[in-house]
């Protein structure tokens, strides 16, 4: 079983990473250009895997990243595509993308995301993300 909460802090080149089992909620913080993407997420994934078997009836996602490289980006994807199976079999999930006002760049990224899934994406403009 994994644990009800999980945290990675947060440093120049990853997010803090707050997850927690009993609340269905995942809360992404900072920046995503880790040196080994694979290495990083691996613990987000596992967590995730321990989760899926029995989620909450609602997920929350709060993603506040104000940068994320190509290899983040895929986790992200491999991420949300898990989450959308669970949407897809009642559960809610819903995505709370937030962006720094101006920041068109992350607001599209959101949308792209957005548009693969059936997730419930709410886009949040915010003066400073953190």
């Amino acid at each position: 079983m994994a644990t009800k909460r999980f945290h990675i802090d947060r440093t120049e080149t990853s997010p803090q990473i707050d997850l927690d089992l009993e609340q269905g909620v995942m809360e992404f913080t900072g920046r995503s250009l880790p040196p080994n993407s694979e290495q990083f997420y691996s613990r987000v994934y596992h967590w995730l895997e321990e989760y899926l078997r029995e989620p909450c009836g609602e997920t929350t996602v709060n993603m506040k990243l104000d940068y994320l490289d190509t290899s983040s980006s895929k986790h992200l994807f491999n991420i949300f595509r898990k989450l959308d199976a669970v949407n897809e079999s009642g559960q809610q999930v819903r995505i709370n993308w937030h962006y720094e006002c101006g920041d068109e760049e992350m607001a599209e990224t959101g949308k792209d995301y957005q548009s693969f899934f059936r997730l419930d994406f709410n886009f949040i403009e915010v003066e400073e993300l953190f």
